[in-house]
């Protein structure tokens, strides 16, 4: 009598036969191509692995190692399964080659920056210029990390070479073998219900810059909607502008703690301090940029849109076209690019201004780094042009946009690395020392500006767009990015100049000026600000955004990302 014994125990012999066979391919595969395997994994791993280590999160680090190697020994086993051995050795060739280049542009940007590629560096190559680009290469790649690179390849090649003839004993491979599957297995397990989405999406160098390259492409494609769908139809709720001139310096990555008027040990703001002690300007003590790159800042910056907001910051209105509704006659002056090809959120807002001129006409791929002086001829004629009644202007700086030492001419090479106090290395100190420079400059430049508006009745706001590290502390880091940001990266000046006739037609508005000047704030907002100043309102206006307006709500939390400035970067 058959009870049924026999057909299970046959499926269990089938199950353990076809687990035998697993089992000796991953054995064989291992044992053929060990330094494949370990290469492979090195070059997926090292740049995460180096990335968690920093954040101190060593469990995840080696329950992610174990469980992508054993992914890639399972991976590799299904290739020699069905890949004749010619094809093999190909296959690993190329799999070697496409995990190299992501590991390398990764360590670069790892330890220039201490995060991984990311959508905003990726939309910052983007955005970046022939001469941009050859200018932050020449700041960032020396003979040393040139030498580093060429050793690593070589090293590298070496240990191919080397390695893959090293006879290890078959015991020592079978031990190895099992102890490495058997602990990537049960990580694997651990891992997945908690991390299923970083692992399989953003553990990879190569995944994490596909990753962030499409979401930096859907932004592009999110700029090009702008322009063709933007609603300019601005209904205004209140119009009581009067103010003749309201001028707005939009600066370039200007971290005001290196500005003497913010406490800065070296004299490099002397413009600015003499207005101070003349009473002509209020310093804003408080601020912060809502991003650390330009395109985001500028997204927010002009229009309704800031961290609280449910719709794509092209859904609402920006404040040219607030302006142009209010009956003024805005002026876009800049120098930076004019268009650019994957979108420049700036070309839009001059695209509806009144008028706009550039330094220089040029797109995303042609040559700038012209001084910002450049732009006075534009604003004198402006000037000249302008409307008998009401003007508002804008003005873009390069400010202290690296190449640091391109942003200023001779005359304003004022410091040099025996000025500066930071325990770092004698390279980088020159840096920061043409930093402080180009800083110096800029002082010049808002002066001059100003004082074309001197003896009109005329209100300037100076905000840059966000700020910039630059081996503060001694920190290794130089510049500006989304990922991973420290304060020196959105902490900002911002600063109100009126002159004579503006105070005295206007002396409650100064006062309100001088009233909020401590006042935690975060430029998402400005535009609620400045249409309070102009006496203009809409239905997306709100008292509470406003710094100057009794109402503000000091106590709006200010985030970066999903981190809290107050609570979580500002320490850094």
């Amino acid at each position: 009598m058959n009870d049924g014994g026999e057909p299970k125990s046959m499926e269990q012999n089938g199950i353990k036969n076809a687990f035998l066979r697993l089992w000796g391919a991953i054995e064989q595969t291992f044992a053929e191509h060990t330094v494949f395997l370990f290469l492979l994994f090195f070059f997926n791993y090292f740049t995460m692995a180096w990335s968690l280590l920093l954040k101190h999160e060593f469990l995840l680090t080696l329950e992610c190692a174990l469980a992508l190697f054993f992914c890639i020994v399972l991976l590799t086993a299904l290739l020699r399964r069905f890949l004749p051995p010619v094809w093999m050795e190909r296959v690993k060739r190329v799999l070697l080659v496409i995990s190299f280049i992501p590991l390398v542009a990764e360590t670069f940007v790892l330890y220039t920056y201490k995060a991984l590629i990311g959508a905003g560096i990726v939309n910052s190559v983007l955005e970046t210029n022939r001469k941009e680009a050859v200018e932050f290469l020449q700041m960032y790649v020396t003979w040393r990390e040139l030498a580093a690179v060429v050793l690593a390849c070589i090293v590298i090649y070496f240990v191919w070479r080397r390695l893959r003839d090293v006879s290890i004993p078959e015991r020592g491979k079978s031990l190895l073998c099992k102890g490495l599957m058997a602990t990537g297995l049960v990580s694997l397990v651990a891992v997945i219900p908690y991390y299923a989405k970083f692992f399989f999406c953003e553990l990879l160098p190569a995944a994490r810059i596909v990753s962030a390259t499409s979401l930096a492409v859907e932004n592009a494609i999110a700029y090009h909607r702008l322009a063709d769908s933007i609603d300019t139809h601005i209904d205004l709720t209140e119009n009581n502008s009067e103010i003749k001139n309201i001028v707005f310096i939009l600066g370039e990555s200007t971290n005001r703690n290196h500005m003497h008027l913010y406490g800065y040990y070296l004299p490099n703001t002397p413009c600015l301090d003499e207005l101070q002690a003349k009473g002509e300007i209020v310093a804003y003590s408080d601020v912060i940029s809502p991003h650390s790159t330009t395109v985001e800042v500028l997204s927010e910056l002009f229009t309704f849109c800031d961290y609280e907001s449910e719709k794509p910051w092209y859904e609402y209105h920006n404040l040219i076209d607030v302006m142009n509704a209010a009956g003024y006659r805005t002026h876009w002056l800049s120098n930076q690019e004019s268009s650019g090809m994957w979108g420049n959120v700036a070309q839009l807002y001059a695209n509806h201004s009144t008028m706009h001129k550039f330094t220089r006409l040029r797109d995303s791929l042609e040559d700038s780094g012209i001084l910002d002086e450049e732009l006075f001829p534009l604003l004198d004629e402006a000037l000249v042009d302008a409307s008998p009644d009401r003007n508002f202007y804008v003005l873009h700086l390069m400010g202290g946009h690296g190449l640091y030492y391109n942003r200023y001419p001779y005359a304003f090479h004022k410091f040099n690395a025996g000025d500066i106090r930071l325990q770092i290395g004698e390279r980088y100190r020159e840096v920061v020392a043409q930093y402080d420079n180009a800083l110096y400059y800029n002082d010049y430049i808002v002066g001059e500006i100003i004082n074309r508006f001197r003896d009109k009745e005329a209100l300037v706001i100076y905000v840059p767009d966000h700020g910039e590290a630059v081996y503060d502390e001694g920190g290794s880091i130089a510049g500006h990015l989304e990922e991973n940001p420290d304060r020196h990266m959105i902490e900002i000046p911002v600063i109100f100049w009126a002159s004579r006739k503006f105070r005295d037609k206007y002396p409650e508005k100064w006062e309100a000026i001088e009233d909020a000047a401590d006042r935690p704030y975060r430029t998402d907002d400005m535009i609620h600000t400045l249409m309070e100043l102009a006496d203009i309102k809409t239905e997306e206006w709100n008292p509470k955004k406003s710094v100057i307006n009794e109402e503000f709500d000091a106590s709006r939390p200010r985030f970066f990302g999903d981190e809290n400035y107050d609570t979580q970067i500002r320490g850094k």
